[in-house]
């Protein structure tokens, strides 16, 4: 709280570009607020007129502040969290995420242009030529369907403009040796027909040194195209059609191994040395991830009288191909270990809307959802084995196959009805019904060099030796059926015409599924945990009520919360290589949440936001123990009582912007930002020595421009006072092992340090 209320006290100093809630400059000269449109009920609306907490991030503020993608973002906006583990990405909102594991449903449903973007891979796609990014708080079960149990990430590309116009934006960041380029034409080509063409570039170096690979890392490189064709005739009906392809690779992480503890520095010294000091260098055998992803979309409206019909079909294919040295350090203990994902989506949407300005208005539709999955996971046990207790692990593997389909059908429908000139009651519901069929392999392999005998899958020797690292080779399939009724409600009235006060309920649901990455099955015997394959659906009621207050040069937006989860979906890594899926018993999320707009002058906006997150597991009696934890329930620990992993208890940003004429057609912009986070801990089995302190990170944003925008120059700086921020941490694999249970060693993904970039945008 402290932190907060020094951030909230320094604000007339402070100001940037990183929210919608941080108006444009063009805000200022009207002398107040313009108003911000969203699509978060799938009408456009004001960001004050929603009831709902939501924030949106306009595109203008995401290339003015050089944000490249959703976890960049994600910095910058309470109570919402993106990070990039080993093997899978994050996305929380008021701490429920999804775990490491690809079967799970993402817990937040990122939607790109009406199309749902359920896998967490897709959380890394660049951020290019957006109209705004809109992020629904809280279960989202109407009008965004399965799986928003958590909320929602509305993404909007920009469409065609009714007049030509150009664009090229480009930047280079010094320190990382990071550049940027983007293109963009759009117009009419007819009296009907426009189109818009993007084209974007990003290279990287990188901001971590690998000494066994002699570069620099995360290395980045992205390519990115879009082209939107759009039709509006004279009569009632209009369409566009979005084709998109990005190909994005990484090599390297920013990760960094840290914290031995007891007899891990021993055991790890001389010729077995791991380097553990936080300096921003680091050695392993290679990180590598290829994406693919491409993506269509026809949107269709049709003017039926004054109710429109919609049509949105969408199509998305994405592969990933990805090499990890999973043991994090420079010793070829797990090195080449690869996975592979390869997934297909085809989705169609057809819903009725009534126009938006009468007394009764209603939405209602239905959705279809069909995908195929598959993936694949080597992970390779190197020679280095050879010379340890675990000999027989030498040059062996274990391969796992994964293959997954699914179909979903949903019915949907939401009213609002006007009782008088002030108050308003809306009601919905969704009913879901969805179908899975999934399987799952794991053979354990032999290399040229291993040393077990032939054929290796009977030698007990080897199998007692996987054995004891929770492997066990296997197959297993199943299937799944599930029915989910989702309802919500929601009551508006107009204090003044200035104020309105809200309060909601809703149910929100998220599909369960199989268990991809285990090792053994469910009932084996002859290993101490026995592995996973079907875990259940997850469920979430939500309550939460609020107050939008907005005039012409101030909005004001305040919410309060309280969600219980039951059967939460979790997956906790055991400390050797294994990670154990289940539902635990319950959750309950509960916090306030605010922000505010103020156009202070018609030069100068102040914004800001706050969150306060109180997280608490109500049972959850069989999480994994951290090192050297006793345990309380057979070979488990119990975290009921106490916090997720990666919920602050404050967090928020103070931004603002001030831009003014300085003679002829030139103008200055002076931006600053503060995000702030009070202390998390951000290992999943929760434990205390992978605590993040909290930070305050400061950027700005200084631009010499045109009037009209047709040119600016502006130099950018982003974590201006260096905070080493750990986003994800936990324990390094097999360091337990390796040390007989007397020593671990943590390894963790770290922000990026300070960086400053020039910039250069021109319109044409």
């Amino acid at each position: 709280m402290k932190i907060a209320i020094g951030i909230l006290a320094a604000g007339t100093a402070l100001a940037a570009p990183n929210l919608a809630q941080a108006q444009d400059a063009e805000t200022q000269k009207s002398g107040g607020l313009d108003e911000i449109v969203v699509t978060a009920q799938k009408r456009a609306e004001g960001l004050s007129d929603v009831p709902i907490s939501i924030s949106a991030v306009t595109g203008k503020a995401i290339e003015s502040y050089g944000q490249t993608n959703l976890e960049a973002v994600s910095s910058s906006i309470p109570n919402l969290k993106i990070t990039q583990t080993a093997i899978a990405n994050r996305i929380a909102i008021r701490g429920i995420a999804s775990g490491d594991n690809k079967g799970f449903e993402q817990s937040v449903a990122m939607f790109v242009d009406g199309v749902y973007y359920g896998r967490d891979q897709l959380s890394r796609m660049p951020l290019v030529d957006l109209e705004r990014i809109e992020v629904l708080r809280g279960p989202q079960p109407t009008l965004f369907g399965k799986n928003a149990i958590a909320g929602a990430v509305n993404v909007v590309s920009r469409r065609p403009s009714d007049d030509f116009e150009g664009s090229v934006s480009a930047s280079y960041e010094f320190e990382h040796k990071e550049a940027r380029v983007t293109g963009v034409i759009s117009g009419p080509i007819s009296d009907t027909i426009g189109a818009r063409v993007v084209g974007y570039y990003r290279d990287m170096d990188g901001y971590f040194y690998n000494t066994r690979q002699d570069r620099n890392e995360p290395n980045v490189r992205e390519a990115f195209v879009r082209g939107i064709i759009d039709f509006k005739g004279d009569g009632p009906f209009s369409a566009d059609v979005k084709l998109e392809y990005a190909d994005f690779k990484t090599k390297g992480q920013p990760r960094e191994v840290f914290g031995p503890v007891g007899s891990y520095s021993a055991v790890f010294a001389g010729p077995l040395f791991v380097e553990t000091n936080e300096d921003y260098v680091r050695a392993d055998g290679g990180y590598l991830s290829r994406n693919k992803v491409f993506n269509s979309v026809i949107n269709a409206n049709l003017e039926i009288g004054d109710h429109t019909l919609t049509s949105v079909t969408g199509y998305l294919d994405y592969n990933v191909k990805e090499t990890i040295d999973v043991d994090f350090t420079n010793l070829p203990l797990l090195d080449g270990t690869r996975q592979s994902e390869n997934y297909r989506q085809f989705s169609q949407e057809l819903r009725i809307a009534s126009p938006g300005d009468q007394p009764f208005n209603y939405i209602g539709g239905v959705y279809f959802q069909n995908t195929k999955l598959g993936v694949t996971d080597h992970v390779q046990f190197n020679p280095f084995f050879f010379a340890t207790p675990f000999r027989a692990l030498g040059d062996t593997a274990n391969d796992r196959v994964y293959s997954q389909k699914s179909d979903l059908i949903s019915v949907f429908a939401q009213g609002e009805i006007s009782l008088s000139d002030a108050l308003r009651v809306t009601l919905g519901a969704r009913f879901n019904h969805e179908s899975k069929t999934g399987s799952r392999a794991l053979a354990v392999n032999r290399g040229p060099l291993s040393l077990a005998a032939v054929p290796a899958i009977i030698d007990p020797v080897v199998i007692g030796t996987f054995r004891a690292l929770n492997i066990e080779a296997h197959s297993i399939s199943g299937k799944l059926s599930e029915d989910s009724f989702n309802p919500m409600a929601n009551i508006q009235y107009d204090i003044t015409d200035d104020l309105m006060f809200y309060a909601s309920f809703a149910r929100g649901s998220k599909a369960g599924g199989f268990d991809i990455r285990g090792n053994s099955l469910p009932t084996s015997t002859t290993v101490a945990t026995p592995g996973a394959f079907i875990f259940g659906d997850e469920r979430a009621d939500n309550f939460e009520a609020g107050l939008k207050y907005k005039t012409r040069s101030l909005a004001i937006n305040l919410s309060a919360y309280r969600t219980k989860y039951s059967d939460l979906q979790t997956n906790v890594f055991d400390g050797v290589l294994s990670f154990n899926v289940r539902n635990a018993s319950g959750a309950r999320t509960q916090g306030i949440e605010a922000d505010l707009r103020w156009a202070v002058d018609d030069h100068f906006t102040l914004s800001g936001a706050v969150a306060y997150l109180d997280f608490e597991f109500t049972s959850f009696p069989k999480g994994q123990c951290y090192f050297k934890q006793v345990p309380d329930n057979g070979s488990f620990c119990s975290y009921t009582g106490k916090r997720n992993t990666l919920t602050p208890e404050w967090s928020g940003n103070l931004n603002g912007d001030f831009s003014h004429g300085i003679g002829g057609n030139m103008k200055l912009g002076v931006n600053l930002n503060a995000d702030f986070s009070s202390s998390y801990i951000a290992a999943a089995n929760l434990d205390p020595r992978t605590r993040q302190s909290g930070y305050v990170k400061m950027g700005a944003r200084l631009s010499l421009g045109h009037v009209d925008d047709n040119w600016t120059i502006a130099l950018v700086g982003r974590n201006l006072t260096n905070e080493r921020i750990i986003q994800t941490a936990g324990a390094l694999p097999l360091a337990t092992t390796f040390t007989g249970g007397t020593g671990v060693a943590y390894n963790a993904i770290y922000d990026r340090p300070r960086n400053i970039a020039l910039q250069f945008d021109m319109k044409f």
